[in-house]
Order: C-alpha cells, then structure tokens, then sequence
C-alpha cells in the first residue's frame, strides 16, 4: 500500500462538489479544504502499482483542474517484502 499526500486543485465554482466527492471517495482517508479558494489537500491510499491509475482517475473529475503530489510513502511494502511493485515505465509522449 501507498500513501500519497495530493493537492487537487479545482474551479473555486466546483470546489465544494469535488470536495464532498473526495470524502467518500474509497480511495481517499483525509480530506480538508486549504486557505486558498479552490484547492483541497486529501490523503490517497492505493497499492503502488495502482497510484499513477489513481491519479489519472482524479484528474479527470468534472471540475478538478490538476491533482498534485505532495509527497508519497512506500513504507509498508518495503518493510513487507524489501521491493516496491511498480508499473513499468513507459515513454510519455511530450509535445515541443
């Protein structure tokens, strides 16, 4: 299991909406709204190889602009079985 700490940013109309969302999301063991209009801090729980998917499934809610990582902990796999199981890496594909 890993545990991310994320900004998720939305639009200061949908914030409210989003974060409600965020707190009974499964996914999601802490959310609270930061000082600045728009902008939630949560608590993201998932298995490492499942992270980035996670992510990618946030971003995409109707009103979240980005979904930022604040930090991410690996400790328990580690001290489970000394290897962190990630996905395999792959090209993005950026454009000049």
């Amino acid at each position: 299991m890993a545990i991310a700490g994320i900004l998720v940013q939305t639009d200061v109309d949908t914030a409210e909406a989003v974060w409600t969302r965020l707190s009974v999301d499964p996914g999601i063991s802490e959310v609270h709204r930061a000082e600045i209009p728009g902008r939630l801090v949560a608590v993201l729980e998932a298995a490492s190889d499942r992270m980035e998917q996670e992510f990618k499934r946030l971003a995409a809610w109707d009103g979240v602009l980005s979904v930022d990582l604040a930090y991410l902990t690996y400790e328990d796999e580690l001290a489970d079985g000394g290897a962190i199981k990630c996905p395999p890496w792959e090209r993005k594909h950026r454009s000049a």
